[in-house]
């Protein structure tokens, strides 16, 4: 694999992995690429597809270490931020219309992205981040940027 075939895919545990599937179909406009499953049916392994071959993972809970949000008080140790050309104002509205919990509003950041957060059926927290060009502008007050070389 070179460098240019290169992904990084989060992987999401649930406790209802199908549900999942399905409730990021209907309120993200996701598409499922593959499902897998055991010799007694079981559900082992599914991926998602956001956006022309960019998936995220989709996998029933496994063990203690690998829990939905639903099992440990809505707790996230990560958020899966999708950046694209997709109109986050509209995206936003679909979801909420489709009962998905918005956690924040969509907001102009000050690196140039129109993003908004959201939790999935189990808790999951989703950043959907829009570039806007012309639309950058200084970090906050005390905050320094820097770009390593």
């Amino acid at each position: 694999m070179t460098e240019q075939e290169t992904l990084v895919v989060s992987e999401l545990h649930y406790v209802d992995p199908e549900a999942a599937l399905s409730w990021l179909e209907r309120v993200f406009g996701f598409r499922t690429r593959i499902v897998v499953r055991d010799d007694g049916d079981n559900f082992v392994f599914a991926e998602s597809e956001v956006r022309h071959g960019q998936s995220v993972a989709v996998l029933p809970e496994m063990g203690e270490k690998n829990q939905s949000p639903l099992r440990v008080d809505g707790v996230n140790t990560q958020t899966v931020r999708v950046r694209s050309q997709v109109d986050v104002i509209e995206h936003c509205e679909r979801a909420r219309s489709l009962g998905a919990t918005i956690v924040s509003e969509p907001e102009q950041f000050f690196f140039g992205d129109l993003t908004y957060f959201v939790a999935d059926l189990e808790g999951h927290i989703w950043a959907f981040a829009q570039p806007i060009e012309g639309k950058a502008g200084p970090p906050p007050e005390g905050w320094s940027v820097e770009i390593p070389k």
